[in-house]
């Protein structure tokens, strides 16, 4: 008796393939160009035949030369450097050097000064391993890629965000965060010992990350409805609703590094990484909760200031995300007759206002932006009329992408967590957290709920004090 193929399953990438397969006939999906996911109690003693699998994928075999990337974040597993375990076991039949990079920061940046030593650094190799979490597999990613797409097998250290397995890096360019395309890792190997030991504000943060997927797909397909994204998919909808069928009940032994809720957490996270992937876009899973989280990192970048986790602000922001959401799925907020058009003089205006202290480079990377959202909305001005007109038609739709905040404040807790903006670290002071909130989005031309709500204008300050309320302090203790 054969089983349908598993939509949740990304170390079946085989039932994944044919999953996706069937539910795009037209097959506008980018095809998923990972060879195999390892997640894993094991999985760190995989690096030797996974080296070699990957070489395969270009034909190539011994003797050959492998780079180690790694940064100089000390991974431990039991004991004993993550590093030294890997380079053994390579060096058995490879050409092996480990190269450590260091840009001075305590944690690495992935801006253009890594990105170009990292891609020198990997010349003449046949095929590259890095060692850590998000921020080295994305600068991997982009040096492989500079290098004619050199294999890359990435060992995952810390459940920290989705970015493992996709096919984009993050990285910093001129102070603002932004996605670039790069390439698929060729294997992933996730232990999840080394996992659950790793410090736990990353996994904690990684939980932060992966509870945007009760919020973000809301705004992709809000961008889909009014024209302004061609990349949705019902396919990677289907993907993403049954990953987020119910709300993960493993929360609570992720601080505790239980070796079930890191798997399942490791598991999220990597079909998180695959749809964006395939789909061809983050957007599916970034949404005004990911845009909150970039105006904080724009703001700390800028003034040379430590930058907090990534998933762990997601975490925090999704729950204001999740509020405006509901409001206007459980509301008659959206009426078409509160609905203007944007000014972009005035739009540019308010860019440089939000943004002027942060330097020019910042106000113009964020004005072309602007600029690229005005026109697409332009073109597609009917079908704002008409969702304004058809809210309620739309809002059942909404309403089974959008978990409530109360739910999802619930899970942040219990993963241990923060679930305010205050016990992020470093802390969110309520002035700061009202600049990122109001000025969302205008930083970037994605757009989101927050954009139609200032259309609407209803992004009044009044509406944003309501919106981060409950995340500045928390109400129930």
């Amino acid at each position: 008796m054969t089983h349908a193929p598993k939509l949740t399953d990304p170390s079946d990438l085989d039932g994944l393939r044919l999953a996706l397969a069937a539910l795009d006939p037209d097959q506008r999906l980018s095809p998923l160009g990972i060879a195999r996911i390892e997640i894993s109690a094991t999985a760190h003693l995989q690096v030797l035949p996974a080296v070699k699998e990957a070489l395969a994928t270009i034909g190539k075999t011994a003797p050959s030369a492998v780079m180690i990337l790694t940064d100089t974040t000390p991974i431990l597993r039991a004991g004993e450097r993550l590093s030294v375990l890997v380079e053994r076991q390579i060096e058995v039949e490879f050409s092996t050097r480990t190269i450590c990079l260091d840009d001075g920061h305590e944690k690495l940046h992935a801006d253009e000064m890594v990105l170009a030593m990292a891609a020198e650094a990997v010349k003449g190799a046949d095929a590259i391993v890095t060692i850590g979490s998000g921020t080295m597999t994305d600068v991997g990613k982009i040096a492989a890629e500079r290098n004619g797409g050199l294999p890359h097998v990435a060992v995952q250290t810390a459940a920290s965000v989705d970015g493992f397995t996709d096919n984009v890096s993050v990285i910093l360019r001129n102070g603002v965060k932004r996605t670039v395309p790069s390439r698929w890792p060729t294997i992933v190997l996730a232990d999840v010992v080394t996992i659950g030991g790793a410090p736990r504000e990353m996994n904690t943060a990684g939980f932060g990350e992966a509870i945007s997927l009760f919020t973000a797909p809301a705004d992709w397909y809000l961008s889909f409805l009014l024209g302004l994204d061609s990349t949705f998919h019902p396919a990677s909808l289907a993907m993403l609703q049954a990953a987020a069928a119910e709300p993960p009940h493993w929360s609570a032994g992720i601080a505790m590094g239980d070796a079930f809720a890191t798997c399942e957490l490791t598991r999220l996270l990597a079909l998180r990484g695959i749809v964006s992937g395939v789909s061809g876009t983050t957007a599916c899973l970034s949404g005004v909760e990911h845009v909150i989280s970039h105006m904080l990192d724009l703001h700390h970048a800028a003034r040379h200031e430590a930058i907090g986790l990534h998933g762990a602000q997601v975490g925090v922001a999704s729950l204001v995300a999740s509020k405006l959401w509901r409001e206007a799925i459980e509301t008659d907020l959206i009426r078409p007759e509160r609905l203007e058009k944007s000014d972009l003089a005035a739009i540019e205006a308010r860019i440089a206002k939000a943004f002027g202290h942060l330097g020019d480079p910042i106000v113009q990377e964020c004005q072309r932006d602007a600029q690229a959202k005005h026109m697409k909305v332009a073109s597609n001005w009917d079908k704002f009329e008409n969702l304004a007109a058809q809210w309620k038609d739309h809002a059942a739709s909404f309403d089974k992408l959008v978990a409530p905040a109360e739910t999802l404040r619930a899970a942040l807790r219990d993963s241990g967590g923060p679930a305010t903006f205050q016990s992020l670290e470093p802390s969110i002071s309520p002035q700061l957290l009202h600049w990122a909130v109001a000025n969302c989005f205008l930083m970037r031309s994605r757009f989101n709920l927050v954009d139609l709500l200032d259309m609407l204008g209803l992004w009044t300050d009044d509406r944003i004090a309501w919106a981060v309320a409950d995340v500045l302090e928390d109400v129930t203790q």
